[in-house]
């Protein structure tokens, strides 16, 4: 199962702030993919990231193409530390929704504290 995020930016900042931040996501993101699931239900969680919407929105898009995909608000709030730290959160809630099995939530709640102090270091 995959787990990707792209951007959606109004302004020019956040975008650049994000293209700074994607590189520490690469582990997480990776080890995600290769984790083997109980009961796999999705191919993937695509997660839309926009600054266009104020931070904590988040909604969930119907997909009917076998993907759980959401739309999220965020904002700068500081430097790329405190930005990656609320990426990381908002891939986290975003794996939380996905309607898995326990045995597969488990695994995957396991795997972001596991990952947290590489993405956030």
């Amino acid at each position: 199962m995959k787990l990707q995020f792209s951007v959606a930016a109004r302004n020019r900042k956040f975008s650049k702030a994000m293209d700074r931040i994607d590189p520490r996501f690469t582990a997480l993101t990776d080890t995600y993919e290769s984790v083997e699931l109980a009961h796999p239900i999705h191919e993937a969680i695509l997660v839309l990231i926009t600054d266009n919407k104020d931070s904590g929105f988040l909604e969930e898009v119907e997909n009917n193409d076998s993907f759980f995909q959401v739309l999220v608000g965020c904002s700068l709030r500081g430097g790329d530390d405190e930005l990656a730290e609320d990426v990381f959160e908002i891939l986290q809630k975003a794996m939380r929704l996905c309607p898995f099995a326990t045995p597969d939530h488990e695994t995957f709640e396991a795997l972001f504290e596991r990952l947290r102090p590489t993405v956030l270091s």
